[in-house]
C-alpha cells in the first residue's frame, strides 16, 4: 500500500513538473504512456511536493552537511557519542510472556511502585502502616479495564507474582494513558478514547476527580512540576493544562483546575514534559502535533511558546507526524527523540531546546498509519523503537545510526513501550493480547542459574 502511494506521488510529482515548465509534447506522451497508472490515483489523495522543491531540499541538506551546520555537537555531545554503550547489558532477550491479564487487545502497560491499603500481615510488621508500596505491571485493554499484577519478588496478601490483585474501569472508553503523582503514589492519572482525564484513588479504587474538558480521544495526560500541574493533548487539536487549587492542605490528595487550553493546527500526538534543572528553570512540554512542521515548547509558567521547525531547511512542508517524543534519561534530558511517521521510519535525535538534528535514524518499517512508540535505554546509549512488522529495533545513540539489535516475537501491532529503569526491564504490549517482559543477557542467565541452583536443592 506504501509503495502504491509512493509510486502515484512520482508519478504526480513528474506530471507537474512537465507542465510547469512547458514540455507539451512530452507530457502529451507521459500521459499516454503513463494513463493506466494516473487514472488509478485517487482525487483525494494530497498534492505531493513538486519535485524541484524535492531537489532543493536534498541540495540544500547536502549544503548544510558540507557547511558543518548540519551535525554539530558540542564538546560534551561528542564525548558522550563518542563513548559507546554496552549493549549486552540493555534489555534484548525475552524474560516471560504474560498472556493471561486480558483477553482483548493490550494498549498500554507500564510498571510503577503502586500505592496500596496494608493488609493484615504488613500491619502485623508494622502497626503504624497507613500506605504500602508494591511494585506491579499496570496495564490498560480494550475491555476497558485497567489491571494491576505483581512483579517478582514482590506478594499483596494471599496474592504472589504474576497475579492481579486489583482492577479498575475510571473510564466508560479505552484509556490511553496512565502516570502516576510523584508526590503521591496512590493518585494514579489516566486519560480514554472517552474524552476524559481521571484521576483515581488506588488504595480505595474511588474516583479522586474527573475532567471532560476535551472534545476527542485524549491521548496524552502527564504530571509536570513534581505534581503540580497536568498537562493533556487530545485529536481536538488542543492541550489542556490544569494547575492545583490553591490552600489546599498539603496532607490532602491535590485538586486540580483547568488553568489553560492550547489550540494547534492538528491533532495531538505526542508529547513531553522536560526535566527541570540548573540551566532549565521553569516547567517546559514539547508538543507534536499533525498538519505542523514545528516542536512547540510550552513554559507552563507563563504559557509562552518557542516553536522549532523540525525541517532542515526551515520550509514549512509537513511531511511526516511526530508521533512519539521523549527526553533522554541522561545528561540533563540534553537530547530529546523523535519518533515520525515517515515511510522511511525516521527517527530524530535534537538536541532539546534546539532545532538542531544531531543524528537520523532510519530503517523501522513504518507508514502512514503506524503509531511508533519508543524507550531510551537507562543509561541514554541506546532506544528501542517499534515497527509495523510487530518488532522491536534498538538503535545506538550516535556512532554508525544503525540497527543494533532486533526483538521478536509479538505476533500483531505493538501498541505500548515502557523502560523500567530501577529493574532494567522493557515492558511491551500489543494487539495479540500479550505483555513481554524484556532483560539483559546478563540479567536473563543469572535468573536461569538461580532457577537451576532451586531445583538442584
Amino acid at each position: 500500500m506504501e509503495y502504491r502511494r509512493l509510486v502515484s506521488e512520482a508519478h504526480l510529482m513528474v506530471q507537474e513538473f512537465l507542465q510547469t515548465q512547458g514540455y507539451k509534447g512530452a507530457l502529451e506522451a507521459y500521459e499516454q504512456e503513463a494513463k493506466g497508472v494516473l487514472e488509478d490515483i485517487p482525487k483525494s489523495m494530497p498534492t505531493p511536493k513538486p519535485l524541484l522543491e524535492v531537489l532543493t531540499d536534498k541540495r540544500m541538506a547536502q549544503l548544510h552537511s558540507q557547511l558543518g551546520q548540519l551535525n554539530m555537537p558540542s564538546q560534551a555531545e561528542e564525548q558522550d557519542f563518542a563513548t559507546p554503550g554496552d549493549y549486552n547489558s540493555i534489555p534484548s532477550k525475552i524474560h516471560e510472556v504474560i498472556k493471561d491479564i486480558h483477553p482483548v487487545n493490550i494498549i498500554f502497560a507500564r510498571t510503577a511502585e503502586v500505592a496500596v491499603e496494608p493488609r493484615l500481615d504488613d500491619l502485623e510488621l508494622d502497626p503504624t502502616m497507613t500506605v504500602k508500596k508494591v511494585g506491579a505491571l499496570v496495564t490498560a485493554a480494550a475491555d476497558r479495564t485497567i489491571k494491576f499484577t505483581l512483579l517478582d519478588g514482590n506478594t499483596y496478601g494471599d496474592e504472589q507474582p504474576g497475579q492481579v490483585f486489583n482492577i479498575l474501569q475510571p473510564h466508560e472508553g479505552v484509556a490511553l494513558d496512565i502516570d502516576f503523582h510523584p508526590r503521591h503514589p496512590e493518585l494514579m492519572l489516566t486519560s480514554a478514547m472517552d474524552k476524559t482525564m481521571v484521576l483515581t484513588n488506588t488504595i480505595t479504587g474511588e474516583q479522586h476527580q474527573h475532567f471532560k474538558d476535551h472534545a476527542k480521544f485524549v491521548v496524552r495526560a502527564k504530571f509536570a512540576k513534581n505534581g503540580d500541574i497536568i498537562v493533556t493533548g487530545s485529536h481536538d487539536k488542543t492541550v489542556n493544562i490544569y494547575k492545583v487549587q490553591p490552600g489546599q492542605d498539603v496532607h490532602q490528595l491535590p485538586r486540580y483546575a483547568l488553568d489553560k487550553t492550547l489550540n494547534f493546527k492538528g491533532a495531538v500526538e505526542g508529547l513531553c514534559v522536560l526535566p527541570m534543572t540548573s540551566s532549565r528553570t521553569a516547567p517546559t512540554v514539547v508538543i507534536g502535533t499533525r498538519d505542523d512542521n514545528y516542536l512547540h515548547y510550552v513554559d507552563l509558567n507563563n504559557y509562552s511558546t518557542v516553536k522549532y521547525n523540525m525541517n532542515v531547511n526551515n520550509d514549512d512542508w509537513v511531511s511526516f507526524t511526530p508521533m512519539d517524543i521523549s527526553v533522554s534519561p541522561h545528561n540533563d534530558g540534553g537530547y530529546l527523540l523523535v519518533s515520525t511517521d515517515s515511510p522511511t521510519g525516521r527517527q530524530i535525535l535534537f538536541r532539546t531546546d534546539s532545532a538542531l538534528q544531531l543524528f537520523n535514524y532510519y530503517g523501522v518499517p513504518t507508514d502512514g498509519f503506524s503509531t511508533p512508540r519508543h524507550a531510551w535505554d537507562k543509561s541514554g546509549k541506546f532506544f528501542y523503537v517499534t515497527g509495523n512488522d510487530h518488532k522491536i529495533y534498538c538503535f545506538q545513540v550516535g556512532g554508525s545510526q544503525e540497527i543494533m539489535g532486533i526483538l521478536e516475537g509479538h505476533t500483531s501491532v505493538i501498541r505500548g513501550l515502557h523502560m523500567d529503569y530501577g529493574r532494567n526491564m522493557l515492558v511491551s504490549c500489543g494487539f495479540d493480547k500479550s505483555v513481554r517482559l524484556w532483560v539483559s543477557s546478563s540479567a536473563l542467565t543469572a535468573a536461569e542459574d538461580q532457577s537451576n541452583m532451586i531445583l538442584d536443592q
